[in-house]
């Protein structure tokens, strides 16, 4: 029993580093797309919905967004940013993790939660004037956020985990951020409980 309770674990992870290695963008869209998903149910609930009453639509519109945006936009940032300190600026030493964070921080934070933002509006078939006022609605309390938690998740990422890893340690600490996300998408709702635009 003890060595099957460490077999199946093992087994597991080389299986996916493998299905990893072989189709890297569609693993990680699979991955955000769980990820989404399992936020959104948990954010759903957490604003009093039942289970057997959760939006499916909007839990729907959250996997997508995972899948079609996340995984793959997540993959090519954290190769764009590694190339960057590494091939550019050649800072590899131990501290190079401090400035990672601050660009992720800087740059592909607000770029994120802002495309998830428009992705959620188009599937939702908002307008651009919609879709725009919710950008605005959101973005400072969403950068606000995300202060609170991906500093100190980013230390980990940028200074421990290698970048073919990162967006599956990413999507681990994202069940908690994509609660908060969808909460705070979802913000003001319409009286038929569907989340108003931005979401």
């Amino acid at each position: 029993a003890a060595e099957i309770s460490v077999r199946v674990p093992l087994d597991n992870w080389n299986d996916y580093i493998k299905v990893l290695s072989e189709s890297p963008i569609e693993t990680k869209a699979v991955t955000s797309a769980t990820v989404y998903t399992i936020g959104d149910i948990i954010a759903q609930q957490t604003e009093g919905t039942k289970i057997g009453e959760l939006d499916r639509l909007r839990t729907l519109r959250s996997l997508l967004a995972g899948f079609i945006g996340h995984g793959p936009m997540s993959h090519i940032w954290y190769n764009f940013s590694e190339n960057i300190f590494e091939s550019y600026l050649h800072w590899t030493a131990w501290w190079s993790f401090f400035p990672k964070v601050v660009l992720d921080q800087a740059m592909w934070s607000p770029l994120w939660n802002n495309t998830y933002i428009i992705l959620l509006g188009l599937m939702k078939r908002e307008s651009v004037e919609t879709m725009w006022d919710d950008v605005k609605r959101t973005t400072i309390p969403l950068i606000v956020s995300g202060l609170k938690l991906w500093p100190l998740a980013h230390c980990v990422t940028y200074g421990l985990i290698p970048v073919e890893n990162r967006l599956l340690w990413v999507d681990v600490v994202e069940i908690f951020w994509v609660t908060i996300l969808a909460t705070q998408a979802a913000g003001a709702t319409k009286g038929d409980g569907e989340p108003s635009s931005g979401h």
